[in-house]
């Protein structure tokens, strides 16, 4: 940190302070190598040189620089920033001290650009020491803004929390899953035009609960739904008719319907499809077309050309669609008690 703090106090300050804590008058003046090595010689113990450079000594400070390792750090900016870290009266700041204390094993020089980058919610030692380079920083910081405005109750504090769950040698990328699965404020979403047989998936709670009464894959999707990349919808007719999942992708145009779904991923009826298909085309959803001739004679075509699922390219699930609506867990749960009874 001596030498390194020639570039922000400069030569001649830094031999002058050392000079003067290390009592030697017939050098006065002088601000060559020579001068400055014979008062680091005369101080010695890093804490001394400390104090006679900065007028005090912060706790751990030393021990910081001793985990850096004798070699130097980088660039002289990383001592730069520890100096003004452990000097500073900021809260943050003493977050952020506190944050390199908690961490165990050596440092890198990285760190320090790391923890003084890094949104001070985020500062937690396993989540600090899974970050290797400050280029990282950046990256994570605006994912964690993305999370902010996705989840409502995503608060510091909830952020904070969070942390915690982050294991030893865990990537950090468990933390953003688990935010994700928790987001309730759709990227996008689209009018339903006061349908009440449309209702928009519009949480991670949402697909969680749909995914289980249809027996679906759609849980494994929150996260193409938390970064906009698709929306989810279900038609809920009135019982009995069952209802059917609507994939919608996102374009800059608007949605596009991409798929339609029953229970168990099965393929939905024809005239239940056509019926859901005209209900998100009211809602201003764009669906898939084909030739613009009469069709029969493009399906003919598509028949001898042995083009698969040519009339309805939407409809894509497989067997059968089952004649009951899906059940409830309730449901379930009393079906399989009877069964063993």
């Amino acid at each position: 940190m001596v030498l390194a703090s020639f570039d922000w106090l400069g030569q001649g300050e830094v031999a002058n302070r050392l000079r003067v804590a290390a009592s030697i008058i017939d050098v006065a003046g002088k601000i060559d190598a020579a001068s400055i090595g014979r008062s680091i010689m005369v101080l010695r113990r890093p804490r001394d040189l400390i104090r006679a450079l900065f007028g005090t000594v912060p706790d751990g400070l030393v021990g910081t620089m001793q985990r850096l390792g004798h070699d130097p750090a980088g660039d002289p900016t990383t001592y730069m920033e520890l100096q003004r870290l452990y000097f500073s009266r900021a809260s943050d700041d003493k977050r952020r001290v506190k944050t390199l204390g908690q961490m165990t094993g050596e440092l890198v020089g990285a760190q320090i650009e790391v923890v003084s980058m890094l949104d001070p919610v985020l500062l937690h030692p396993s989540f600090v020491a899974s970050i290797r380079e400050a280029k990282q920083v950046a990256e994570l910081n605006a994912a964690l803004s993305y999370i902010r405005a996705r989840c409502s109750t995503a608060t510091d504090e909830a952020v904070r929390a969070s942390l915690s769950r982050l294991k030893p040698g865990e990537h950090r990328s468990i933390l953003f899953r688990w935010w994700a699965h928790r987001f309730d404020r759709l990227p996008r979403t689209f009018d339903t035009r006061g349908d009440p047989t449309i209702v928009m998936l519009g949480t991670a709670e949402d697909l969680v609960s749909v995914s289980r009464r249809y027996g679906n894959c759609l849980q494994s999707k929150i996260g193409e739904v938390f970064v906009g990349n698709y929306v989810y919808a279900e038609y809920r007719p009135e019982a009995p008719e069952p209802g059917v999942i609507a994939e919608l992708r996102v374009t800059t145009h608007g949605f596009f319907l991409e798929g339609l779904y029953a229970a168990k991923n099965r393929k939905v009826r024809a005239e239940r499809a056509a019926t859901v298909r005209q209900k998100l085309a009211a809602c201003g959803v764009a669906l898939l077309d084909h030739a613009p001739d009469q069709p029969e004679t493009v399906a003919a075509a598509a028949q001898v050309l042995g083009l698969y699922n040519f009339a309805e390219p939407d409809n894509t699930g497989w067997g059968v669609e089952y004649d009951d609506p899906p059940a409830n867990d309730l449901d379930e749960l009393e079906n399989a008690l009877s069964e063993v009874a």
